[in-house]
């Protein structure tokens, strides 16, 4: 089968939507022949990519002047339908067979974008987490917690479009689905907040715990390869008795099962974090992030301080020293968290479901 991505990923938007498709195509490879159709990665996801032996094919950016998570940008019909098109030419100088299933993740990309390359596609996929625009797809997927979210799409695709909704389908690695290597520790904190960081919440997180010279604990701090400000970073760090910095980490999943609490975003890592068992506590970074993370607190699923911008440093120090002092009470949040997703799965439960409605 002939599989085709379009899913950009860069500092400003964030590296998420890149690796949840990365995830999907491992599920697939080798038996699949796979291609991405994406912006200019950064050079350590380019690699990673071409590691996992992924064609790669480099379209225009989409996102100039785009802050991450901008949920307004979706391009003009005009504009998708040339980049519709572009696209299809591109695909066409490799190949002029037609694509089996496109998988689209992309916020400015909707309807517009889908009907133009229906032409050279017999499937399309679309991966979401808005429910802001019309989508002209075959199965939609959107792994976010809302108190509708199994209505949200009503509107907004066809009527045979099959509905992945909830986080019964959360994209999630291998890894997770392994037993932890270790006993968790109470008093272990792991801080990441994603591939990039561009608000640099990871120092202004390091920074509180550092204040925090009353408390016993141990830390690992975890920063992607696109994040800026490795060296400061690493001075300050040096400066947090029984704490390890770790860059381009490969190892996440056991970091997640080996903590008690972690400090971090929302998006993706909501449900790697409930398939570890890790209680979470949330600062979003993006505006798409909200919602769901709103409801995973109402319903005791995580401890959400609030969005980035308006989080202080005493509110960290305040919900680090909940945290420490409140062992019992971070493992319901992190219990009812792990009863959202479905971790005893397959791990290629998704991408098979995908492909058994696809080929039926």
């Amino acid at each position: 089968m002939r599989i085709v991505f379009r899913v950009d990923g860069t500092a400003q938007i964030g590296l998420g939507h890149v690796m949840r498709c990365l995830t999907l195509v491992t599920q697939v490879l080798p038996s699949h022949n796979v291609t991405f159709l994406c912006c200019a990665l950064p050079s350590t996801l380019q690699q990673q990519i071409q590691r996992a032996g992924i064609k790669t094919l480099s379209t225009p950016s989409l996102h100039k002047g785009e802050r991450k998570g901008n949920a307004s940008a979706v391009l003009s019909e005009a504009a998708q339908v040339s980049h519709a098109a572009h696209c299809i030419a591109l695909l066409d100088d490799i190949n002029d067979e037609p694509i089996d299933m496109l998988i689209v993740d992309h916020y400015q990309l909707s309807a517009s974008f889908s009907k133009v390359m229906r032409s050279r596609c017999k499937h399309i996929v679309v991966i979401d987490d808005l429910a802001n625009r019309q989508h002209d797809c075959d199965v939609i997927l959107d792994q976010n917690l809302f108190e509708d979210f199994e209505f949200r799409y009503d509107q907004l695709v066809p009527p045979h479009c099959q509905k992945l909704l909830g986080p019964g389908f959360a994209i999630l690695r291998n890894e997770f689905y392994r037993a932890p290597p270790m006993p968790r520790n109470d008093n272990h904190i792991l801080v990441c907040f994603g591939g990039s960081d561009p608000g640099n919440l990871t120092e202004r997180v390091v920074d509180v715990l550092i204040e925090l010279k009353s408390l016993t604990f141990s830390a690992d701090i975890v920063v992607g390869a696109a994040y800026s400000g490795v060296s400061a970073l690493k001075a300050k760090v040096e400066r947090l008795p029984n704490a390890k910095l770790h860059v381009a980490c490969g190892h996440i999943s056991e970091l997640m099962k080996a903590a008690n609490t972690m400090i971090g975003a929302g998006g993706s890592m909501h449900w790697e974090r409930a398939a570890s068992g890790v209680a979470g506590i949330i600062i979003t970074l993006a505006d798409n992030q909200v919602e769901t993370t709103r409801c995973l607190h109402e319903r005791h699923c995580c401890l959400w301080l609030g969005a980035c911008d308006e989080v202080t440093n005493e509110d960290i120090s305040k919900a680090v020293e909940f945290a420490i002092n409140s062992p019992q009470e971070m493992r319901k949040l992190a219990n009812n968290a792990a009863s959202l997703v479905s971790a005893n799965k397959n791990p290629s439960f998704v991408m098979d479901t995908i492909l058994n409605i696809v080929t039926r």
